[in-house]
């Protein structure tokens, strides 16, 4: 088949011999003679251009019956068109973020996790003596149905509510926690990142002593934990944490740490406004995004507090973009605060409730992990925080005997998404026999699945919940 170019070729020669009165060859082989015969024309005509000899040469080499012979088309690949490699879209970067609640190392907890330990190691427990090696405990079951989504986030953060108090020491449980230091290397093989040390138990020790071991410990683990500074200068060294060309200014707040005083230079990052301005301010001269933990309001409260409300304006107005918000050990309301004179949006949380506690009301046990995404757009640099979901959560312990100092007994506990629970294991969970005593604190009444879901969704506003769950 000809090709464009060589079939134009051919048509142009075709009118050019039209305009002159000519006869052609066709190009596909055949003679054709013009619309206008050539027999009338007269010798003299004919010559009076071109000599005989020459016309009757120009003749034959235009009568030939020998098909002309068209020119081969060039296989060489020089001939071909330039591939101009245009240059790709920019990509923006996107980071995936993950908060889990307190973490509250009950004894429960911790002699469910001796338990585990032993029975995957073939040994027996004694609860009279400590183990001789603080590993002998095994967390890793309790967090089995959450872990994928834990290890998959970018970035996995955590309220560590009890902190260690390293080798040598006596854990212990409520009210002043020493938790075993195997929850730290736990924590890191969950996929956890952050660590939250900022809380009214970071001086359980009744000193510094949890938090100078726990800070490097976490650290060794990989882990960047929030909450020690060794003084007031040191305040001004904010957290940072990069992840896809994305920087995070982490800040760390508590109401309080239950009366314990700090007597050494060890600073106790308080909620302080004069703190919080000089710290946001240097957040923001340093990162992209700016993410606030804040140890705040009233316990087994679904209600934020006024002191919860001041501070939350305090974090808008000065642009902070996300608010994590732990301590009252159940669920609390999560919303989109916008700075009226910049428009800037903040996601806030006043409280994402427990995680793993040996608490016993309803209320504790029903809680929420937090999602979203950070996007930085690739042409402008700008911060969009996306998809907020509040996972709802359920903390299953079953009654036990107690065998252990400071017992309840509770064992096997195990975190489960809302929607995967079932009515067999309400029935067998530790919590409907403490109902029986100390009533009920569901909204709707009993523990029950209907009224687990009417909860979350009286707390929760349905724009943060998923799908299932509206």
């Amino acid at each position: 088949m000809l090709s464009f170019k060589r079939f134009f070729a051919c048509a142009l020669c075709v009118l050019l011999l039209l305009c002159c009165g000519c006869s052609f060859v066709d190009p596909l082989g055949g003679d054709s003679s013009l619309t206008e015969s050539t027999e009338g024309s007269s010798a003299a005509d004919t010559s009076s251009d071109i000599p005989s000899s020459e016309a009757e040469n120009s003749w034959e080499a235009t009568s030939s019956e020998e098909e002309p012979s068209l020119p081969e088309e060039s296989e060489d690949e020089s001939s071909a068109p330039d591939i101009i490699d245009l240059p790709e879209d920019p990509v923006d970067a996107v980071v995936s973020f993950v908060a889990c609640g307190d973490n509250l190392i009950h004894p429960s907890v911790y002699y469910g996790a001796m338990e585990y330990y032993a029975a995957a190691n073939g040994t027996k427990v004694n609860y009279k003596d400590w183990p001789t090696n603080e590993m002998d405990y095994d967390f890793l079951p309790i967090y089995e149905y959450v872990a994928d989504t834990m290890k998959n986030a970018d970035i996995c953060f955590i309220n560590q509510e009890t902190l260690s108090g390293g080798p040598g020491t006596k854990i212990d449980g409520y009210p002043q926690f020493n938790t075993p230091i195997a929850m730290g290397r736990d924590l890191a093989a969950l996929g956890v990142d952050i660590v939250n040390m900022a809380h009214n138990h970071m001086l359980d020790s009744g000193n510094d002593k949890l938090l100078k071991y726990s800070d490097p410990y976490f650290k060794s683990l990989g882990m960047t934990p929030l909450g020690y500074y060794k003084n007031e200068a040191d305040t001004n060294n904010i957290v940072l944490y990069e992840k896809e060309g994305i920087t995070f200014a982490l800040l760390t707040y508590t109401y309080g740490t239950n009366g314990i005083q700090c007597y050494s230079e060890t600073y106790i990052p308080y909620l302080n406004e004069a703190l919080i301005r000089r710290q946001v301010g240097l957040a923001h001269a340093l990162a992209d995004v700016v993410i606030v933990s804040a140890h705040w309001g009233y316990e087994d409260s679904y209600t934020q507090n006024q002191e919860q409300r001041n501070y939350a304006e305090l974090f808008c107005e000065l642009e902070v973009d996300v608010v994590i918000g732990t301590h009252s050990h159940c669920l609390q309301p999560m919303k989109w605060v916008e700075n009226d004179i910049t428009g800037h949006k903040m996601l806030l949380t006043y409280s994402l409730g427990n995680f793993v506690s040996g608490m016993q009301g309803a209320l504790n046990v029903l809680e929420g992990m937090l999602s979203f995404d950070v996007r930085k757009s690739a042409e402008t640099g700008e911060i969009t925080i996306e998809n907020p979901i509040l996972t709802p959560l359920v903390l299953h312990y079953t009654k036990e005997a107690a065998d252990g100092e400071k017992d309840t007994g509770y064992r096997n506990f195990k975190i489960y998404e809302l929607k995967n629970y079932t009515d067999e294991l309400v029935a067998a969970h530790g919590v409907t026999r403490y109902e029986k005593s100390h009533g009920t604190t569901l909204k709707g009444g009993k523990f029950s699945i209907e009224n687990l879901y009417k909860t979350v969704q009286s707390v929760i506003p349905a724009e943060f919940l998923p799908e299932e769950y509206r």
